[in-house]
């Protein structure tokens, strides 16, 4: 797999950001270089290339390494999810992270990758978490035996990124939830319908840009090239095992911010109807007092009471009298 033109030469950290390279008989991985390819039986080389980076760009175009068609492919293929052969190889896009998260729409990208029996070549054009976590795995002595496996591994890594995320919306989902189903506890409600409103919005993006992770995973399973290890094939497999059960708890997710919103909705409605139950009733209690002191407060002749200095007395507990006894006939026909 040696290139057949001139390799085009830079620095570990200008282009790439991350090379590795797997040794059979160590079992291990080392920072490498970008030439030479290892040759069948020599382990395999993983390449992680800035992809907004021309020298990048320039080394894909013309290494030999790669068919012309993959490298196309890696540079201008299609921007969506996916996983099939080309020319022997197989290439795809996956979604990942941005290292520096925080639940926007755009800080998710596209990983493009590449693989063939003895290399991988992944790109990407924002950081992603997933590499320091893969970089982290490998420096430690974790590494996979064949390219495939090491593919499996990032798309392991990538599920697992996204179930830990999920985990993060599902804890503040919990605590939301603990105190809509406290009746006692009504100081945090706005906040509350704000929060599950933003967590409600997070889980539907992720699940616009991961949902398809597993369902394409699990597709190209059918479809891999002859030279595809068993080891590697299952991985793959408990990747896209993986990716299911994260869209599955991102639909609980949303499932649960829903019901904790109608939760809300309901209290807020029982609270405003027991606000106007207050308001009716007072309403009409006070309606016979006050029609006892608009007579009474006619400026007209023959007003009983004019001359009379117990008057006042009689009509205030004529009014006290009236409100007791619409008060009794509410109860009586039980009204509240």
């Amino acid at each position: 797999m040696h290139g057949t033109r001139p390799p085009v030469t830079f620095r570990f950290g200008d282009a790439i950001a991350a090379a590795y390279r797997f040794d059979p008989e160590s079992g291990a991985c080392r920072q490498t270089g970008v030439d030479p390819l290892p040759e069948a039986g020599e382990g395999w080389v993983w390449l992680h290339l800035k992809l907004t980076d021309a020298r990048a760009r320039h080394w894909l175009a013309r290494h030999g390494a790669l068919p012309p068609a993959v490298a196309q492919w890696l540079l201008e293929g299609p921007d969506r999810v996916q996983m099939q052969q080309l020319d022997g190889w197989l290439v795809g896009a996956a979604n990942g992270l941005h290292h520096d998260f925080a639940f926007e729409p755009d800080q998710i990208s596209r990983l493009r990758f590449c693989v063939g029996p003895t290399l991988l070549v992944t790109g990407r054009r924002h950081p992603l978490r997933v590499v320091d976590e893969i970089r982290r795995s490998l420096d430690a002595g974790s590494a996979p035996e064949t390219a495939l496996g090491m593919l499996a591994l990032i798309a392991g890594q990538l599920a697992a990124e996204a179930e830990t995320t999920v985990e993060k919306l599902m804890d503040e989902v919990d605590g939301i939830e603990d105190r809509v189903l406290d009746d006692r506890s009504t100081s945090h409600t706005i906040e509350d319908r704000q929060a599950l409103g933003r967590i409600r919005r997070r889980a539907a993006t992720l699940r616009r840009h991961l949902l398809p992770e597993g369902t394409v995973v699990a597709a190209g399973l059918d479809d891999l090239p002859g030279w595809a290890d068993p080891a590697g094939r299952a991985g793959l497999a408990a990747a896209a095992e993986r990716f299911r059960r994260v869209a599955r708890s991102i639909d609980e997710v949303i499932d649960r911010t829903r019901l904790m919103q109608e939760e809300l909705a309901a209290q807020r409605a029982e609270a405003m109807n027991r606000s106007l139950l207050v308001m009716a009733v007072l309403t009409a209690i006070f309606l016979p007092m006050t029609l006892i002191t608009g007579i009474f407060g006619m400026n007209v002749a023959g007003l009983p009471g004019l001359e009379d200095a117990s008057a006042f007395l009689w009509v205030m507990l004529l009014i006290l009298a009236a409100g007791v006894a619409t008060l009794a006939l509410m109860f009586w026909r039980r009204m509240f």
